[in-house]
């Protein structure tokens, strides 16, 4: 098979793994980048046969769905603080290892960033240590990283349930709660497994008692099991998670609130000089990477800069469900741009559209803008303007 053939292969493989199981979190974390298909234009699209073309627009179409993971200076702050809890957590087993909490409003792209730090951490163990767990006549297989997502009935007996499952024991649907939180401590020791990823904390409710069960399990699993936690959720200082539940005077008991390092990710802002670069620099680096006959530098960071972070209210799922639907509509009506037009026939989520007005008063009435101010120009952005 030429080189062509595997590259056009790969390009059209939408890649359906279940990170909350073993097989799917290594398919994850052991993937190859995808391929960037090729531009063409407007001409070469027309000549292709059908069946060329709809595999190209195909490949397109999973391009943009699956941009990123975007760097940006607020997720590289996230990664320096998870690198330095997970990577000073080296205590011995009899001590218990602080916890990480990444606490933010919905769609800022914390499961993202999680899951993001979660396949560096895990390619940097295997380099590290190879292959192999806790023995070398390879028996056990060296599993870094645990992905789990809660649901709204989650219990102790079924969180237990999940960390089998994860490791594809048999008989998860058997035995008690602690036998199954016995059979998984053993996995995680034979395993090697160093960081687990509990996502979807906020389903957890302390004012339950459920939910009160498996906020205090956590504690159990963190004296037991030599890893760090990472838990990311919406709220979860505000539903009381880091202090169990209590109020008043007995919150300063809670342990969780002294175990658990709580970072943060924001929306993103344009009242500030460092906001409004850091947005442009964000649209610059998506605009480089779609594959549309009509592209042109400043398409996303000059020409719809303001629209965009209306439309998308600095929250970065908006913002990509906004470019990859419209960059979608842009291949299948032929335009192969992406205008204030176009876009105002995608819709996004409700959250979204309903902040748009606001946000678009204030920009068109000129008291918010993305565009960098008079005097606060960077060397960069002027060389920009200059070309």
């Amino acid at each position: 098979m030429s080189r062509e053939q595997t590259l056009s292969a790969s390009a059209l493989q939408e890649r359906d793994w279940n990170p909350c199981s073993k097989q799917g979190w290594f398919a994850f974390a052991d993937a190859e980048a995808r391929t960037r298909p090729p531009a063409h234009t407007t001409e070469q699209l027309a000549a292709m046969p059908r069946a060329a073309r709809l595999r190209h627009d195909h490949a397109r179409a999973l391009w943009h769905a699956n941009l990123g993971p975007i760097r940006t200076p607020a997720v590289d702050a996230i990664f320096e603080e998870l690198d330095e809890i997970v990577g000073s957590n080296r205590q011995d087993g009899d001590k218990v290892k602080p916890a990480a909490v990444l606490d933010a409003l919905p769609g800022l792209g914390k499961t993202t960033a999680a899951m993001a730090f979660g396949r560096v951490f895990h390619r940097d163990q295997i380099d590290l240590h190879g292959p192999e767990g806790a023995t070398h006549d390879g028996s056990w297989q060296r599993i870094p990283v645990i992905y789990l997502g809660l649901t709204s009935n989650t219990t102790m007996r079924s969180l237990n349930a999940m960390l089998c499952r994860f490791f594809g024991l048999p008989g998860v649907d058997r035995g008690s709660a602690t036998l199954l939180a016995h059979r998984a401590a053993d996995c995680v020791a034979h395993c090697k497994t160093r960081l687990i990823i509990v996502d979807d904390v906020h389903f957890l409710d302390v004012n339950r008692r459920d939910g009160r069960e498996v906020a205090n399990h956590f504690k159990w699993l963190a004296n037991t099991f030599p890893v760090t936690f990472l838990f990311v959720g919406v709220g979860l200082r505000a539903r009381g998670l880091l202090d169990e539940g209590l109020s008043g005077t007995d919150a300063a008991f809670s342990q969780t609130a002294r175990r658990w390092n709580v970072l943060s990710l924001a929306p993103f802002e344009i009242s500030t000089a460092t906001g409004r670069r850091t947005w442009r620099q964000l649209l610059l680096g998506i605009e480089r990477e779609l594959v549309l006959a009509h592209t042109h530098r400043g398409m996303l960071a000059n020409d719809l800069s303001d629209y965009l972070f209306a439309r998308s209210t600095g929250h970065f799922a908006s913002l990509m469900s906004l470019i990859s639907r419209g960059c979608y509509r842009a291949i299948k009506t032929g335009t192969e741009t992406l205008t204030g037009g176009l876009l105002d026939a995608v819709r996004i989520d409700q959250a979204a559209e309903t902040a748009r007005g606001e946000l678009h008063a204030a920009i068109e009435a000129g008291l918010l803008s993305t565009r960098p101010r008079a005097g606060h120009a960077t060397p960069r952005t002027q060389k920009e303007g200059a070309a």
